[in-house]
């Protein structure tokens, strides 16, 4: 309420009229509007977002907020009940009131253009089938929707800590050096030797097992897709055949309908800036402004525990109880049975059922953020150089991101953004016992901890979501990690001067990785034909792949491990083992069929509300595999016997910084109007690489 009062006050004395917001458009259908003044470069962002994703962005706010119910139904009930519990909407208000003028005003310019745009935005096909139209814009919205997509991005980081339990409680004291990154041959970290602080803290003990086995009572809702992942890389004028520095950035997240990435290019008379927004929020997140250039992954750095406190005052403990609308039919029902715990300071108790009668708190640094952690966002737009992009990215600390930057002088960078939790030495498996003063009052690590590189010598930086210290790091960064599969392949891709064409090729590489090294093993136990002379291609024509994936998650699901696991138990000979992978191959041999990939691994493009009526996309045949560097993560529909590919490259960006800069792309769908009828197949150029070369 209290923002809605100062969003009107503010518009009634700082505002009067509008801008035109005229746009041509490019290829691919971005959207290029020139402006004249930082208020009508942020009127006109929020303008375009509000007529061409209005529908998208209502879902994202309602999302935060926990309101999706109300409109779609029940199916989004629990999840509506999860995210109360975060309380992001308060969370947003206390960022908001610590915003300056300056800064409050480009987000009321945003909020006003969104509000035109939403004139016509509100006509889009799912207001009008489900019945309703989106409230108005406030500029705390903004504020929410990042979160959201934070919140969403960073939570491998704490959920890991729940399946490190899991395993804990079926492996003992062996699952630590089981389920251990340490020694497996495919780890590959970011930062290379000198370029990080080695070990001189003592190490941190290892927790005990406690035969914990967590079980949530209803999972968060997944935005913006399950991990899988994200690449960017940069290298160099030294490495670059051309002389000039390049950026390759994909970020992988749920491929949906619509998409989640937004491409605009709005230029005025001093600055101008093109590339990849999120609607709802008025920053291009990958992109250049055409003397910088960067791109952003997941950073899966230690963000959020999932831990126990030992000594804490039920004094200090309050109980909510949200009411959460659900739509039914034409009626709007209350749901109310539900309570939720958390800390005075508004820390969340997990709704997890666990062995031990103990809460387990969730400890993000998103919820101490200061409005001081965002506002380096806005100022991308305008850095000259990659000196000036590491000095803002020192001070972002919205959690938590890859980013690499390169420069029209040839100049590379990389840097980890984010408040991240400090932890020195050996990283703790499973979940903590801390402090209640520690959930709310922890040490982070200053900008100079946190991972970075300037002008490396080596003359590239990439990364993958794969860790970003070895093991003798003074700084350890947690295991949420994804596997360094993808991240040791384009690291060996890299070693040779770069082209356009060797960019496109990288960035659709489809090796299976990890193949490499289970294959040779699995053929120390038993005799696979089919995978003798198997080149490690995922491609659509492949009918390898097919069996290889059915083999190794049948294996990983039976002997309840991860890949790390897998690798060790296959080195350990047994005939029980033996025979679990005979009956597992069988089991492969039947459900693939002898069918190639295409036909095995089927990619929908499912709507982002879940709501299967809502079609505007056809189904492919895709290839890629789990660990290729070009994805194909899936998961196995028992009644289809296929994979029911769901994420994957959200956009492929190739960045030429030319004095002009040359980008280059390919987005799996319609950049503007996704629910047009057209001859037009963006899913086709997608799947097939087919790179668009878009006018800056």
């Amino acid at each position: 309420m209290l923002s809605l009062i100062v969003s009107l006050l503010w518009g009634s004395i700082s505002f009067a009229g509008t801008y035109s917001c005229e746009a041509t458009y490019l290829e691919l259908d971005v959207v290029k509007v020139e402006v004249k003044s930082t208020d009508e470069f942020y009127y006109c962002f929020g303008y375009h977002h509000g007529k061409d994703r209005a529908w998208m962005m209502d879902y994202f706010r309602r999302s935060a907020r926990g309101t999706n119910a109300e409109v779609l139904g029940m199916d989004h009930m629990k999840s509506d009940l999860m995210m109360r519990l975060l309380n992001l909407p308060g969370h947003a208000e206390r960022i908001w009131q610590g915003y300056s003028s300056e800064e409050k005003e480009k987000l009321f310019s945003y909020s006003r253009g969104v509000n035109e745009g939403f004139k016509t935005g509100k006509d889009a096909y799912e207001f009008r089938d489900a019945g309703f139209s989106p409230e108005e814009w406030l500029p705390v919205h903004t504020i929410e929707v990042l979160l959201l997509q934070s919140f969403d991005q960073t939570r491998k980081t704490f959920t890991s800590d729940w399946d490190q339990e899991k395993w804990k409680a079926r492996w003992g004291d062996k699952a630590s050096t089981l389920m251990d990154n340490d020694g497996a041959p495919w780890e590959n970290t970011i930062l290379k030797s000198g370029e990080y602080v080695t070990q001189k803290a003592a190490l941190i003990p290892q927790n005990k097992s406690k035969n914990i086995i967590p079980d949530l009572w209803s999972p968060f809702p997944e935005i913006f897709g399950k991990e899988s992942g994200s690449n960017n890389w940069v290298v160099s004028k030294n490495k670059s055949a051309s002389g000039v520095a390049m950026l390759a950035n994909d970020p992988h997240l749920d491929l949906k309908t619509p998409l989640f990435w937004y491409w605009v290019h709005l230029k005025g008379a001093d600055e101008e800036v093109m590339g990849a927004s999120l609607p709802g929020v008025p920053v291009v997140a990958s992109g250049t402004n055409g003397k910088v250039a960067w791109g952003l992954t997941n950073a899966y750095i230690n963000t959020a525990d999932a831990v126990f406190v030992s000594d804490l005052d039920e004094k200090n403990l309050e109980t909510i109880r949200p009411v959460v609308w659900i739509k039914f039919w034409f009626l709007k029902l209350p749901f109310f049975f539900k309570s939720f715990e958390r800390t005075v300071e508004g820390t969340p108790v997990l709704p997890l059922d666990t062995q031990r009668d103990e809460r387990i708190y969730l400890r993000w640094t998103g919820f101490n953020l200061k409005a001081s952690d965002i506002t380096p966002m806005f100022s991308f737009k305008s850095v000259k150089n990659v000196s000036e992009m590491e000095e803002k990215l020192k001070s972002l600390g919205i959690p938590s991101w890859n980013f690499v930057f390169a420069d029209t002088e040839g100049n590379i960078g990389y840097r980890v953004v984010g408040n991240i939790i400090r932890s020195v030495g050996a990283t703790v498996f499973g979940m903590q016992t801390i402090p209640y003063a520690s959930l709310n009052h922890y040490e982070t690590l200053s900008p100079e901890e946190r991972p970075h590189l300037l002008k490396p010598k080596r003359g590239y930086v990439y990364s993958a979501n794969n860790r970003h210290l070895p093991p003798d790091s003074e700084i350890n960064g947690g295991r949420g990690y994804s596997f360094s599969f993808r991240g040791n392949r384009i690291d060996e891709l890299l070693q040779d001067k770069q082209t356009l064409e060797s960019f496109k090729r990288i960035q659709c590489d489809r090796q299976a990785v990890d193949a490499k090294y289970f294959v040779p093993l699995y053929l120390t136990h038993i005799k696979i034909p089919e995978l003798e002379s198997w080149n490690f291609d995922a491609s659509e024509s492949g009918k390898q792949v097919g069996i290889y994936r059915r083999l190794t998650d049948l294996l990983m699901i039976k002997w309840e491990v991860n890949e790390y696991g897998l690798w060790r138990l296959l080195g350990e000979k047994s005939e029980e083992r033996t025979k679990d992978m005979q009956v597992a191959y069988q089991t492969a041999l039947k459900e693939i069929s002898g069918r190639p990939w295409g036909e095995v691994h089927k990619l929908a493009f499912a709507h982002l509300s879940k709501n299967a009526n809502w079609k505007f996309a056809p189904e492919v045949g895709a290839g890629g595999d789990n660990h290729t560097v070009d994805p194909g993560t899936a998961k196995w529909n028992e009644d289809r016997k296929v994979y029911e590919h769901n994420s994957g490259a959200s956009m492929r960006m190739i960045i030429e910084m030319e004095k002009r800069p040359k980008i280059h792309l390919v987005l799996p769908g319609f950049n503007r109007d996704y629910t047009m009828k057209t001859e037009k197949n963006p899913w086709a150029d997608w799947k097939d690489c087919r790179y668009t070369t878009v006018t800056f």
